[in-house]
């Protein structure tokens, strides 16, 4: 008995084990799906009903949308703010676009007609294929951190800024267009795209204002096949603006991957005086004249395009150059000859042919002559060597090395040689005799010095005093040498008779 109900115990034990293993959201109902502040809300429209204007919404993982919500948001400011854009994704509009409504705007979003300031962070943003989507008669729109899918059309109606957002365009469409909003802003964003990025054309409110682009330290990468090309990253036609202007600021440190420069993606012909040489932007003029002189584009504050024509080929600015042919260095050049002018200098002609767009320059440059000569008369040591260089460049060096000359020495350049070229001149070569050094003689042999002992005598004649002629003093000495060597003889031989005889 005490076993059985041993096992029931064991039994629900394991019971309450595995129910506490179980995910509590399984029986929970009216879970929060949006937060204001500390406070949680059953749903999205929840939420923006019971928000005023300046709250910040956080919205769990998952799939939201306002659209054909019953949701107050007219003269609200609001912030969504999402887990991520893996996590949490906002539908603009009907998630099928009506067929029926092709080509117009009620297939946009009117989710927040009449707000104020709206703005979306950490989410995905997923938009359509179909024209004229997006938020329709929103004052202002922000996106930041955030993932846009598909193509759009209305953001704000004042304004739009995009900041650290990825564009993730339709296959062979683009991913937005200027179309309501006077001014739009792209700082640090990317476009993922297939031939095109940003349209800067509409209809909608052309020749009502002036529209602002602002395009700062962006990345586009496309991947349309290369016998395709494909246009630039702002496709820009004007004409439609009447008194109005697109004012088109390019800022920062842009890139652009696959994609060519104006001209070279031979989508269809232009004019030279259509031609931008910038995959940054070029000018739709395939349905009639998109260069109609009504765009202002500015790189780093300089101003490089205006009233329907390039201003400058060749501008630097602190973070580009302003066209890819520039920037690339792309140029067919030709260079005349120098000619020498009456004041000692020399003028030529360069001649920079663009190979991206044609645009040419011509200008001129200033040379003087450089000159070395041996300063030899009559003999030729070397060549005079003369060369004309560009103003203020280096100073060539002599190309024979170090020059050479029988009995003399290379002492340098008469003037000393400039470190650069400021006006033509002439360096002669400096030479120092040679000195061949003498073999040293033999010193003569040592004399005997005169033996102090020995008599002298002046010649009364000349007054010159040497040893005495005549002199027998050595002879005597050999003399009685030779009588006292005689007489040690014989007596020697009496003492040796002497003593036999004994």
């Amino acid at each position: 008995m005490k076993a059985k109900k041993s096992k029931i115990i064991s039994i629900l034990l394991c019971s309450v084990m595995i129910l506490a293993l179980l995910p509590t959201v399984a029986f929970a109902e009216g879970t929060s799906v949006a937060w204001i502040g500390e406070t949680g809300y059953e749903t999205l429209e929840d939420a923006v009903n019971h928000a005023v204007s300046g709250d910040t919404i956080v919205l769990g993982e998952g799939k939201y949308t306002l659209y054909g919500k019953n949701a107050d948001t007219k003269e609200k400011n609001l912030t969504f703010v999402g887990q991520g854009a893996d996590k949490t994704e906002w539908g603009i509009g009907a998630t099928i676009p009506d067929p029926d409504k092709f080509g117009t705007e009620y297939n946009g979003d009117y989710s927040f007609d009449g707000s104020g300031t709206i703005t979306f962070k950490n989410m995905t943003l997923q938009s359509g294929t179909a024209d004229y989507l997006g938020f329709i008669r929103a004052d202002n729109t922000v996106a930041e951190n955030c993932v846009i899918n598909g193509k759009t059309f209305y953001w704000g109606y004042t304004s739009a800024k995009f900041k650290n957002t990825t564009f993730n365009a339709p296959e062979g469409d683009y991913a937005i267009w200027t179309y309501s909003s006077p001014t739009m802003t792209f700082d640090h964003c990317t476009f993922n795209v297939s031939g095109k990025a940003i349209n800067v054309y509409t209809d909608f409110s052309a020749g009502k204002y002036d529209i602002t682009v602002n395009y700062n330290d962006c990345v586009v990468n496309s991947n349309t096949p290369e016998e395709k090309k494909d246009k630039a990253v702002m496709n820009i036609n004007d004409s439609n603006m009447g008194d109005y202007k697109y004012i088109i600021n390019i800022s920062g440190n842009n890139t652009v991957n696959g994609v060519t420069p104006d001209n070279l993606n031979k989508e269809y012909p232009k004019e030279q005086k259509d031609i931008t040489c910038s995959r940054l932007f070029e000018f739709n003029t395939k349905y009639g004249n998109g260069n109609s002189g009504r765009t202002v584009v500015s790189i780093d504050g300089i101003k490089v395009w205006e009233n329907g024509n390039m201003i400058a080929h060749e501008i630097d600015t602190a973070n580009d150059s302003y066209t890819d042919g520039y920037k690339d260095d792309a140029y067919t050049i030709t260079i005349s000859d120098w000619e020498k002018t009456d004041d000692d200098y020399y003028i030529r002609v360069v001649k920079k042919v663009c190979d991206y767009c044609g645009y040419t320059s011509e200008y001129k440059e200033k040379g003087y002559s450089v000159t070395y000569t041996d300063g030899v008369d009559n003999v030729e040591i070397f060549k005079d060597q003369t060369t004309i260089v560009l103003a203020d460049d280096v100073t060539p060096v002599f190309d024979g090395g170090t020059p050479t000359r029988d009995g003399y020495i290379f002492d340098g350049w008469n003037p000393d040689v400039n470190e650069t070229v400021t006006k033509s001149i002439t360096y002669t070569a400096a030479w120092k005799e040679e000195v061949v050094p003498t073999d040293p003689t033999t010193p003569p042999d040592p004399t005997t010095p005169p033996d102090p002992t020995r008599p002298t005598e002046t010649n009364p004649d000349t007054g010159v005093t040497s040893p005495q002629t005549g002199d027998n003093s050595n002879m005597l000495l050999w003399v009685a040498l030779l009588v006292v060597s005689g007489a040690g003889v014989i007596g020697t031989t009496v003492y040796s008779k002497r003593k036999r005889v004994r």
